[in-house]
């Protein structure tokens, strides 16, 4: 999704450490500071603006459900009920 000119759609960096989100539309630094809590570490997710089969399965593979009570992916009722260790 990337060539010499930059980026095909948009980058977003999600902070590691505070969550804060930023947005690039034309070419990602090489370096990036968080402005809330200095962090470095950061997850990125590229959305392209122009569709194709690849990047509408690569969208699919990294979407999630945001829907009040939905469960997680491959996971089942039990799973949940392991990770209670009161």
């Amino acid at each position: 999704m990337a060539d010499d000119r930059g980026p095909r759609g948009l980058v977003t960096l999600v902070c590691l450490t505070c969550g804060n989100e930023k947005f690039y539309d034309r070419a990602v630094p090489d370096a990036v500071t968080c402005e809330k809590c200095g962090g470095t570490v950061f997850r990125n997710f590229a959305t392209p603006t122009t569709p194709d089969d690849a990047s509408i399965a690569q969208l699919e593979e990294q979407a999630r459900s945001i829907s009040y009570g939905d469960s997680s992916p491959d996971t089942a009722p039990g799973d949940v009920r392991d990770l209670d260790t009161r």
